[in-house]
Parts: structure tokens; sequence; C-alpha cells
């Protein structure tokens, strides 16, 4: 989420995918809290919002960064991409041993095993082998793809526009849909396709999933938000929307290979979304000191920080406590002013702050 630019639809779905990201985990880590009471119609409603206010955000991120670092006027060489990738760094030594840390500290507790140094050697373990919190993954797979922003906008540049869309079509195809279509054959053959695998694989995974969206999102800068792209992004909503509730409502599960960030549904969806933004907002900027513009520098720590309160919140408070609906907002809300709060006071820690 490099803010290198002001450009208006680009703050805009910063913003907007910041807020989508927490409202999608809101709903998730409510539901698993309440797995044992929660209604099969609750459970849908809870997916299919989450499906549209926060599935493309995160693939969305992606493209963002492409857009911007593979503009041809703009110059990333090795020395600014490892700066950038370096950052991505600080934060996984920071910000990801800590919530490693506190996870591990919750496993002893429940486990009943003594806290020491091993606690705080296995949260860097965690960290070191990309086993930290789930929302992370974006973060270790971002500083793989800064480091390769120097080779990919040589290839881009020699292979002319045409040609690198016919490379990123090749990539879309084989990262995502290949996979995604592979997973859902598996489903209908009966096989447990849910359980995404740990470590190496995922790591690779996720990387592959960063590079296919970044150079989806270079793309962009010709395609000037393209019809075709919204309705392929809107047909890929309507796609995870009617199998997960369908899914979930048949107690089938709720197909979570469909609409996760390997999926070509989702990065569609994100491609739909963004290019939306884009037709609808064109070359606009946004207004220093507006409510996007602060949303928009917040973004980043918004979702660095925001399953910390998530988290924290739901083991003091019951969901149940409270009607379905107000509890969510008022979670919600909480989750938001937190994040966006803590953001602002670590922006005045030395170290930290550049960091956010």
């Amino acid at each position: 989420m490099q803010r290198a630019d002001r450009i208006g639809w680009i703050e805009w779905a910063r913003a907007l995918g910041a807020l989508g990201v927490v409202l999608l985990h809101v709903f998730t880590s409510t539901s698993l809290r309440i797995m044992d009471s929660i209604s099969y119609t609750r459970l849908a409603a809870y997916n299919a919002v989450g499906i549209v206010a926060g599935r493309w955000a995160v693939p969305a991120f992606f493209m963002i960064t492409g857009y911007l670092l593979l503009d041809p006027a703009k110059e990333v060489g090795p020395k600014k991409a490892r700066k950038y990738a370096m950052r991505m760094v600080g934060v996984l030594l920071t910000f990801g041993v800590f919530f490693s840390l506190l996870e591990e500290i919750a496993l002893c507790r429940e486990s009943g095993a003594p806290l020491g140094a091993s606690v705080a050697l296995r949260a860097v373990v965690d960290v070191l082998t990309a086993s930290s919190w789930d929302h992370l993954w974006y973060v270790y797979a971002l500083a793989v793809v800064y480091l390769l922003v120097p080779p990919i906008r040589k290839i881009s540049n020699q292979l002319g526009n045409r040609k690198f869309a016919l490379l990123t079509t090749a990539l879309f195809v084989g990262v995502l849909v290949v996979p995604t279509l592979l997973r859902l054959w598996l489903f209908l053959g009966g096989s447990d396709v849910y359980a995404t695998e740990d470590g190496p694989i995922a790591f690779v995974q996720n990387v592959a999933i960063g590079i296919t969206c970044f150079c989806v999102g270079g793309c962009m800068r010709w395609t000037r938000g393209n019809v075709f792209a919204i309705a392929v992004g809107l047909l890929s909503l309507l796609v995870m929307l009617g199998s997960s509730i369908a899914c979930t409502l048949a107690k089938e599960g709720d197909l979570g290979f469909i609409f996760l960030q390997g999926s070509c549904f989702a990065c569609a969806y994100a491609l739909g979304v963004l290019s939306l933004l884009q037709r609808v907002l064109g070359p606009t900027t946004v207004r220093t000191n507006s409510v996007v513009d602060y949303l928009a520098k917040d973004s980043f720590g918004i979702y660095l920080l925001h399953p910390l309160f998530v988290h924290l919140i739901l083991m003091v408070f019951d969901p149940l406590l409270l009607p379905p609906i107000l509890f969510e907002a008022l979670l919600y809300v909480a989750v938001v002013a937190g994040s966006i709060v803590l953001t602002r006071l670590l922006r005045h820690v030395p170290l930290l702050g550049g960091l956010l």
C-alpha cells in the first residue's frame, strides 16, 4: 500500500479496503467465537457481508502497488526496492514477533505450560517460518514482491503493453484459475479442500498470488476502468456469494477456496472494484485532511493492527449478550477507532513510526 501518489481512486480504494477488511474479520471472528450457537442463516449472512465488503481488498492492495510501481515514469531500482522490502521485514520483526508472542503465551496458558524464554524463542521461530497471524501473509508476500519489482519492470518494458498483458493473463490462469478449478473438482468429488497448506508451500503460493495481482495492477495503467473488467468482477462476486450462501445453508461448509485470496474469483472481483473506482472517479484527487485522506494514510496500520483489537474484545465480551447486528456494529466501530488511534500513537515511537 505504498503511498507514492495522490491518485483519488487509489486513495478511495485504500480507505474502503482497510474498512472492508476490518468488517470481514469482525464477522469471521465473531462467527468462530459463537460457532456452537450460531444459526446457519446468520453464518450465511456473515459470509455474504464479508465477501462483499472485504474479499477484494488484499488482492486490490497488490494491484495498487503494481499500478504505482510499474509506472514507466517512476524510477524503482534495486536500492529503492530493497528499502521497500526491508520495511516489510521490519514490520514482521516487530509487530509480527509481538503478535506471535501473544499467541504463544495464550497457548501456554491453555496447556498449563510454564512461561519462560522458550516462549519468546518460539515466537521468533513462528515469524521466521511464516507461521505468525494469518493476516500477515500479505506482509510476507509483499516483501518478496518488492524485491522483484526491478526485474518485473524490466520484463514489462521489454515486452510492451500487449505482450505483458498476455504474460499477466497466463499468470492469472496458472496461479489462480487452475488451482481454484482443481479445488472445486476435488470438492465435487468429496475430498476435503478446506485446509490450507502450512509452511513453505503456502508461502510460495502467497508470493505467486502477490506477483500475479501486482502484474494485473500494472496492466491497469492502460485499461483505464475497463467495462469488461467491471462486468467480470460483478460476475465473480455473484459466484462467490451464490456458492457460499448455498453451501452454508446446505451445511456443506462455505466453500472457502472460492473466495479466499488464492481464488480467481476474489482477484477478479478486486480488479472489478478497482476498475469501477478508476472509471467513476477518473483523475480526480482526494481533498487533503478529508476522511478518505486520513483513512488512506492509516490504511496499512488499520490492516496490521485491527486483529489485535478484534481478538482482545472477543476474549472479554460474549457476542450473544447483545442482539445480532448491534454487537457487530459496536465491535466494528471499536476496532476501527482503536486501530486508527494506535496507528497514530505508534507513529511517534522511534523505529516503529517509520514502519506505519
